[in-house]
């Protein structure tokens, strides 16, 4: 086997040499976005039509374009999910009778009602926080010059399901409003106060878990979620305001900096072992 040390590295030739400069105008602001789930960059068509961000937590989301039209889209399931996209109530049949019944009695036609149902026309994709194992940065070379910006967060980003959270929740509220709808009928005819009394201190255990649930988040949990979403805009890369953003990532200041690391030292660093006292 042969020794690194004993290798000619006279062959070894040095193609080129950058001077290299470092600029922090983005480093506030500069993400690292990672998309484990996709094979495809995004296009000026496919890019995300929406996009929120959460400084303080690093959260971000994005609101990226489904094909409806596509022959692989099932619209019978795009109509289910939909209902996760707006704030209407689902209907229990009692809601439908009651409208049936004014129908009839304003003399309405149903079928003038019917109308194109919504699609789930968008994925949501949410963010999730990478912790840094050591300090990244973005290079770019241009004019022979390497210009290097620290990124200040790396997260990856996945396909959200809040939609179906948001139809479960529809659903529970639906099938609360027919237990109401009974409980008022069931009374009509006779007062149970024991099951009356049994409702309500369920109701009760249930407030007192749901209180210790949210006791024991963390605190960086607790302030993620109140931090409220700032609308954002995105741009493809191929735009001008893509552009003008971009040439922050060069140094405009070129003074040199004077090292007062030793090499020595300096290896000590990159090893991570801590000099001999």
């Amino acid at each position: 086997m042969t020794d690194f040390m004993d290798l000619d590295h006279d062959d070894d030739e040095v193609l080129a040499e950058y001077p290299v400069y470092l600029t922090n105008q983005l480093s506030k602001h500069l993400y690292v976005f990672q998309y484990p789930m996709r094979s495809l960059p995004f296009s000026n068509k496919t890019g995300p039509s929406a996009a929120r961000l959460k400084p303080h937590a690093k959260m971000v989301e994005l609101d990226v374009p489904i094909d409806t039209r596509s022959t692989h889209y099932s619209t019978e399931r795009g109509e289910d999910f939909a209902m996760g996209l707006n704030d209407q109530t689902i209907k229990t049949a009692y809601d439908k009778r009651m409208e049936e019944v004014e129908e009839e009695r304003m003399g309405f036609n149903r079928q003038q009602k019917k109308k194109e149902e919504e699609l789930l026309d968008k994925m949501t994709m949410t963010s999730v926080e990478i912790p840094n194992q050591t300090q990244y940065v973005v290079g770019v070379i241009r004019d022979g010059e390497l210009h290097l910006t620290p990124v200040n967060t790396t997260i990856q980003l996945r396909p959200g399901f809040k939609y179906i959270d948001k139809i479960d929740e529809k659903w529970k509220a639906a099938n609360k409003r027919i237990q109401d709808v009974e409980k008022q009928e069931e009374k009509k005819k006779v007062a149970e106060k024991a099951e009356a009394q049994a409702v309500q201190v369920s109701v009760k255990n249930a407030e007192r878990e749901g209180n210790v649930r949210r006791n024991l988040y963390s605190m960086s949990v607790r302030n993620a979620d109140e931090e409220p979403w700032l609308p954002i805009s995105y741009y493809d890369q191929h735009s001008l305001t893509a552009e003008k953003v971009s040439d922050k990532l060069y140094a405009s200041n070129k003074e040199p900096l004077v090292s007062k690391t030793t090499i020595s030292e300096y290896l000590d660093l990159l090893s991570g072992m801590k000099p001999d006292a």
